[in-house]
């Protein structure tokens, strides 16, 4: 009983601060400390236990691909990523927003942001969209919407904290999320056809360049950009490098070409990009921190146990079990970001998972996609918000038009929980015993 009272009175201490617009981190912090304080738990080792959650060789990783994202953000390689998608694709019906699409998948394996994914393609693609007969609205609700397939196709800093979270290793955790990733991608791409297959206008040059000259130049372009994920996946699938390791390739790799390739880096903005990234990852470092904390606080409480045995009493099946938690994360989407919401209710549910049979690499791969729809489903919705920047819309404009992509996402999701193999297939492929 004083279990389900502490989780109540954490909660309602932690969302209270949050809507009073009290950081996210410090919230957690403040919500756990106040709980150990009023059931008698020592809160003199708090600084230590908020040391030691940081104190981890994986977490090296968060920074770096922080500060790597940031560098091939504002180095210019969205452009030559854009180009070259339309070399490939500039012909199809509709393929303004297939290479929206792609272009997404293709700058989430560079910078693996949501956010920047969508300010960056969004920023290129949105106008082009529009003057080629697409409703402003509808250009805004697919850019947002393909934003977030940059943290399902790997590196993604959600990822690596479900991975520390759980114990299952970094490279696993990111490989279980392609295959969802990538059907959410081809779902877009289909209700886009619909959509637009037969409306949109091939007026500009842009898009109707498609011959193999323009192929091979922008491709050419294009290829220091994408040549990183081939060096992160490779170095790191291949044994070469950890994912701390591969992190810092990232970084020294994305500053030589931001800087003597795509010049979209030089001593005038360098200063603030590494200035913004470190205010990022300082960012993430406190939430970590301090969600360690309330994480401490119900260990000692010994909540996940009390309440297994409570959620047993009334499911009694696996399936049952999914559903309740499918439909807890949607909520939480809505709610609350992505990290933050991976850190509270990690180390509740993740043993709660196993406890029923569930694989923690499939468990992680419902919970991030559960999750990630969450960017673009109100009032939370953080891709919905820049997009709506971006595309210079109201976010109740885009409602109506992005729910055919949300119905692809839960599609999606129901598979990933339904049938494992969507996003146990590469894992047991590469790291099978």
């Amino acid at each position: 009983m004083d279990s389900a009272i502490a989780v109540l009175l954490f909660l309602g201490i932690f969302l209270g601060l949050a809507l009073l617009r009290v950081p996210v981190g410090f919230s957690l912090g403040i919500a756990g400390l106040f709980v150990m304080y009023k059931y008698g738990i020592p809160v003199g080792n708090a600084p230590a236990v908020a040391f030691q959650s940081l104190d981890t060789f994986p977490f090296l990783a968060i920074p770096g691909f922080i500060y790597a994202g940031d560098l091939m953000t504002n180095g210019g390689i969205s452009k030559a990523i854009v180009n070259f998608t339309q070399a490939i694709l500039g012909k199809i019906k509709g393929s303004l927003g297939l290479i929206s699409v792609v272009a997404s998948m293709m700058f989430g394996t560079v910078t693996g942001s949501s956010l920047a994914t969508v300010a960056a393609i969004g920023s290129m693609m949105i106008p082009e969209m529009v003057e080629a007969g697409y409703k402003r609205n509808y250009a805004t609700a697919l850019i947002s919407a393909s934003g977030f397939l940059g943290i399902l196709i790997p590196p993604s800093i959600p990822g690596i904290i479900y991975a520390i979270t759980s114990g299952v290793p970094v490279p696993i955790v990111w490989v279980s999320t392609i295959g969802p990733g990538i059907l959410i991608g081809i779902g877009y791409i289909i209700v886009n056809y619909f959509v637009m297959g037969d409306k949109q206008k091939f007026k500009s040059e842009s898009v109707s360049k498609g011959h193999f000259a323009d192929l091979i130049e922008n491709g050419r372009k294009a290829f220091p950009a994408l040549l990183l994920p081939l060096l992160i996946f490779g170095g790191i699938y291949g044994g070469v490098v950890t994912p701390t390791e591969a992190a810092a390739v990232s970084v020294a790799y994305g500053l030589i070409i931001a800087l003597l390739v795509y010049h979209g880096i030089d001593r005038k903005n360098f200063w603030s990009v590494t200035k913004s990234s470190a205010i990022s990852s300082a960012t993430v470092s406190i939430l970590i921190a301090f969600a360690a904390i309330a994480g401490r606080m119900i260990t000692l409480m010994n909540v996940a146990d009390n309440l297994s045995g409570l959620i047993k009493i009334y499911i009694h099946s696996p399936f049952t079990f999914l559903v309740a938690v499918n439909i807890l994360y949607l909520i939480l989407g809505m709610l609350m970001e992505t990290n933050t919401a991976i850190l509270v209710t990690g180390p509740i549910l993740i043993p709660l998972a196993i406890s029923y049979g569930i694989n923690p690499v499939h468990f992680g791969a419902i919970m991030l996609v559960n999750l990630c729809i969450g960017f673009i489903t109100p009032p939370f919705a953080a891709n919905l918000f820049v997009g709506c920047r971006i595309g210079n819309v109201q976010m109740q404009e885009t409602i109506r038009p992005l729910l055919p992509f949300l119905a692809v996402g839960i599609i999606v999701l129901i598979l990933t929980t339904y049938v494992p193999t969507i996003s146990m297939f590469l894992p047991n492929l590469f790291y099978s015993k």
